[in-house]
């Protein structure tokens, strides 16, 4: 079950890429979605479903609608696997968590815009009221939840009553190919070339737009502190924001760190700012995982990640770096940004760099389609299974 397929889109691909996977393994797929921007896939039956596109509320509310009405006549399926709210599944992917959470955090962080928008858009109310039916479905019948960290299910938890044992953490699938790994500082030396940086100065890295919700605000105060207490660094800023460029560049300059946080905008080739730099910080406020921060691990690079990032649990878990809360403080950040450069310091001189950066490599690849496909494989299987023993009937996927 898809609103919508483009080829392009986040969640979309992570839907292409189980469905493909399911494929191989000989299983026959039928995608219900109100949109499919490709053409046609062996072993995928695309299933148009009703929209009403005269605004978003309407978007969601009937495809809801229509997705529950189409699949009651293509009755059978195996599994019916949701990538978006609908009201009949047997898994839910909950990618975006939940939107109860998302409205709180807009309050406590947004503008009076932001409050008004809230409180009279009705696309939050449909939204809310099709999650409060399909958790409640979940609960009553057998379904599972597939959320992208343990952030997300605390959240959904905190709105909604669900037992605990229906969640399954299986993070997105990342194509970390496209990120280089290098053991020597070579590659950093060169990487640094275009950028016009000499190699003995520390490099933090910002990969992400939406500047507020990342919270780059505290780590260019943090920069300044560092200034201040003798520390050479400079950050970059890999992203785009309409308007927080401007008014970051500007606190840059009053905080006297204008020569010391370079706004590159948006970069096509990240991998090359990944090997030029020496930490990666991100402070998000809110974000259902965070990729960056695992392609920046995927680099060999220690990672500092706001715990409003649903990957901050999982950089814990691998001790692949720090996590802060948040929105952070500076002054705590900054003294973060002189431990991390000091730890990497010393595993250098102790000639452990090496085998450090092989870790956080291999931690990262954890996300990898391969290792993440099989785990999802292994849960629609399961689902596959319990629901064939209850009813006796076999057809296919439906997702």
């Amino acid at each position: 079950m898809l609103q919508r397929y483009n080829p392009f889109g986040g969640y979309e691909r992570q839907a292409a890429l189980l469905a493909r996977s399911l494929v191989r393994r000989g299983v026959f797929v039928t995608v219900f979605t109100g949109e499919w921007a490709s053409g046609p896939e062996e072993g995928i039956e695309v299933v148009r479903v009703p929209v009403v596109r005269l605004a978003s509320w309407l978007k969601v509310l009937s495809f809801a609608f229509f997705s529950k009405r189409m699949l009651s006549r293509h009755k059978g399926f195996d599994v019916v696997l949701g990538y978006d709210r609908t009201i009949s599944m047997d898994i839910y992917r909950a990618g975006n968590a939940c939107h109860r959470e998302w409205q709180a955090f807009r309050r406590r962080h947004g503008g009076l815009r932001e409050h008004i928008s809230l409180a009279i858009n009705p696309l939050h109310a449909v939204i809310n009221g099709i999650e409060k039916r399909l958790f409640g479905n979940i609960q009553r019948g057998k379904g599972k939840i597939v959320v992208l960290s343990e952030v997300g299910k605390d959240q959904i938890l905190k709105h909604y009553s669900v037992d605990a044992g229906r969640f399954f953490v299986i993070p997105p699938a990342l194509d970390l190919t496209r990120i280089e790994f290098h053991i020597d500082d070579e590659a950093k030396k060169k990487a640094r070339e275009p950028l016009g940086i000499s190699p003995d100065i520390p490099l933090l890295l910002h990969v992400g737009s939406g500047f507020s919700i990342k919270g780059l605000e505290s780590t260019i105060r943090a920069a300044a502190i560092l200034k201040e207490k003798g520390s050479r660094a400079i950050l970059l800023v890999a992203g785009k924001d309409k308007g927080g460029t401007k008014r970051l560049e500007k606190l840059a300059a009053s905080l006297g760190v204008k020569d010391r946080v370079i706004f590159l905008g948006g970069v096509k080739d990240v991998g090359a700012l990944y090997s030029a730099a020496d930490l990666f910080v991100l402070p998000s406020l809110f974000e259902t995982f965070g990729t960056a921060a695992i392609e920046a691990l995927a680099a060999g690079l220690p990672v500092i990640l706001g715990k409003g990032a649903g990957a901050a649990r999982f950089i814990e878990d691998e001790k692949a770096g720090w996590t802060v809360d948040v929105p952070a403080d500076q002054v705590r950040l900054a003294s973060m940004i002189e431990e991390a450069l000091l730890e990497e310091e010393g595993h250098k001189r102790a000639g452990r760099l090496a085998s450090e950066r092989t870790r956080r490599r291999n931690a990262a690849l954890k996300c990898g389609p391969d290792v993440v496909m099989a785990r999802f494989i292994s849960l629609v299987e399961t689902a596959a299974a319990e629901k064939k023993a209850a009813s006796g009937r076999t057809r296919g996927v439906a997702g």
